[in-house]
C-alpha cells in the first residue's frame, strides 16, 4: 500500500501543471502520504543545508553524502561547471527507476538547481521515497555568481515597471 501511495503521489506531482482527475481513492491516498511529509517537516520548515555547510563537508574529506545536480539543460548548466563530485539527473528524470538506481540510501544526497525552486521538487520527491535529501538553500547561486540571464532581468525588469499591487 505504501509503495502505491507514493506511486501515486509521485505521479500527481510530476505530472502536467493541470489538475489531475483522480479517483476518490486515489485522491485519498495522495493526501495521506502529502500529509504525512508535511508533517513530518523540522521545525524550520525545510530540509536544506547551505553552501557553506557543503564545503565545509568537502574539506573534511567526508564521504556521507553526494551531491546531485538538476539543472537543466546539462550543456547549457552542469556541462558549463558544476559543483565538485556532483552528478547530473535534470529534475524531470530524477524519479526514473535507473536514476533512482544510482543515489544511495545510506547517505546523504544533497540537491541544487540553479535557485532553489527545482530543488526543493527533487527534495520532495527524494524525501517521500525514503532518501536522506536535503536542498542546498538558494542553490548553485550561493556556490557560485552566474550572470543573470535575459529572462531573470526581463522579470525583474517586469516588477520593477509594472509596480504591482502589495498589500499590508
Amino acid at each position: 500500500m505504501k509503495r502505491i501511495a507514493l506511486s501515486l503521489t509521485l505521479a500527481a506531482l510530476f505530472a502536467a501543471p493541470a489538475a489531475l482527475a483522480l479517483s476518490d481513492a486515489d485522491y485519498a491516498v495522495i493526501q495521506k502520504a502529502a500529509n504525512q511529509y508535511l508533517s513530518a517537516l523540522p521545525d524550520k520548515g525545510y530540509f536544506d543545508v547551505t553552501a557553506e555547510d557543503v564545503f565545509k563537508r568537502m574539506q573534511s574529506g567526508k564521504k556521507d553524502f553526494v551531491i546531485v545536480d538538476v539543472r537543466v539543460p546539462k550543456d547549457k548548466k552542469f556541462d558549463q561547471g558544476h559543483m565538485p563530485g556532483a552528478q547530473f539527473i535534470g529534475v524531470m528524470d530524477l524519479a526514473k527507476p535507473e536514476n533512482l538506481a544510482k543515489l544511495p540510501k545510506d547517505k546523504d544526497i544533497i540537491v541544487h538547481c540553479d535557485t532553489g525552486q527545482q530543488q526543493n521538487k527533487a527534495v520532495t520527491v527524494l524525501r517521500l521515497l525514503g532518501y536522506n535529501a536535503y536542498a542546498m538553500k538558494w542553490g548553485y547561486m550561493a556556490w557560485k555568481v552566474a550572470p543573470p540571464t535575459p529572462l531573470t532581468l526581463g522579470e525583474i525588469n517586469g516588477s520593477i515597471t509594472k509596480n504591482y499591487p502589495v498589500e499590508k
